[in-house]
């Protein structure tokens, strides 16, 4: 099997990289790469000595506008693989003067493309509906995790007497990061537990307004980390924080830190939605919460004294998640999804 990888990308996003670590594992796959600098530069020849070796032709999350642009030179079988709707994206962030244009910018090239690719099967219906594309047309890749970047790490872990909670991201809505900020302020007299945040964002601002205005004292900021460095943070967490937002987007995704807490043997406490529900069972290797700051508190509290649950519960993540969800299981659900399609192409 041949693919060429396309995009103006780096080829370095987390999805991307789970993939292509997977396909690289796999005996008889061989991947070639080619960067879209711009439309305006594109070097046909460069391009076209790759893709006449190509069976498929896959472009990477986020380059919805390389799609219609791809389709009109290459005749190969495009998979898209979109990751997000920018449409829906817009909807979660309250830009609604931005949706009509948006929708195009989604519908286009779900449309253009030969295999569309979502990472749950909310997204799949959500794509199928919104824009009347063909349910068999899309297909269903969860994101997964690169065990070679996620692991248990062999580091004694800091001592101290905290209940460290730990969180990270880009603070987008989906997040709901100032559910976890007010969780926290509930908590605030409970000095053995601290929350630990890493990252910044979109709404890091209006979390830090909470922390000044509650005067709180048991959050840490960590600010951004390098990606490489995420791994060792992790491993130093009790409990790890999934996502509390209110939006449909949060409820039809399984984020990248749900995949990396469990990579490590965490215990994971995030939103009950019908897009976790997808992977995780509650009370066997995820525990599931409403977004309510009380009961996020509550809950907190109560993992934090069942010691046993929280290692049972991160353990059964941890076999779930490395086991089946692995790059290299995840790149032989890609390619089971690529040989299908050849299969029904040549009947």
């Amino acid at each position: 099997m041949n693919i060429l990888v396309v995009g103006k990308t780096d080829f370095k996003y987390n999805r991307v990289q789970v993939l292509i670590e997977g396909l690289r594992k796999i005996e008889g796959v061989n991947l070639s790469f080619y960067r879209i600098t711009s439309h305006s530069k594109f070097d046909r020849k460069a391009f076209f000595d790759l893709e006449a070796q190509a069976d498929f032709i896959y472009i990477p999350p986020f380059r919805h506008r390389d799609v219609a642009f791809i389709k009109r030179v290459s005749s190969k079988p495009l998979v898209f693989d979109p990751l997000i709707s920018k449409y829906l994206t817009k909807d979660d962030f309250g830009h609604f003067w931005k949706l009509p244009f948006k929708y195009f910018l989604d519908k286009i090239p779900f449309s253009k493309c030969d295999i569309l690719i979502s990472d749950t099967t909310c997204h799949k219906n959500y794509f199928a509906r919104q824009f009347n594309i063909p349910t068999e047309k899309i297909h269903v890749l969860p994101i997964g995790v690169s065990t070679d970047s996620f692991y248990r790490s062999t580091a004694i872990k800091e001592e101290g007497g905290l209940f460290k909670v730990g969180f990270y991201g880009t603070f987008v809505p989906l997040q709901g990061t100032e559910k976890i900020v007010e969780a926290a302020y509930v908590l605030k007299d409970h000095v053995d537990i601290r929350f630990e945040i890493i990252g910044g964002g979109y709404r890091f601002k209006q979390a830090m307004k909470l922390v000044k205005k509650w005067n709180l004292s048991n959050i840490h900021f960590h600010g951004v980390l390098k990606y490489d460095e995420l791994n060792a943070q992790l491993n130093q967490f009790d409990l790890c924080l999934g996502i509390f937002g209110d939006s449909k987007k949060a409820d039809y995704v399984v984020p990248n830190k749900i995949y990396h807490y469990a990579s490590v043997g965490k215990c994971i406490l995030t939103k009950d939605s019908d897009g976790i529900k997808e992977l995780f069972t509650d009370g066997k290797d995820i525990v599931l919460t409403t977004t309510k700051p009380e009961d996020i508190a509550n809950t907190i509290l109560q993992l934090k004294g069942d010691r046993k649950k929280i290692e049972t519960i991160g353990e059964n993540a941890y076999q779930l998640i490395t086991q089946q969800y692995n790059e290299v299981e995840i790149a032989k659900k890609f390619l089971t999804i690529l040989s299908s399609y050849k299969s029904a192409a040549k009947q």
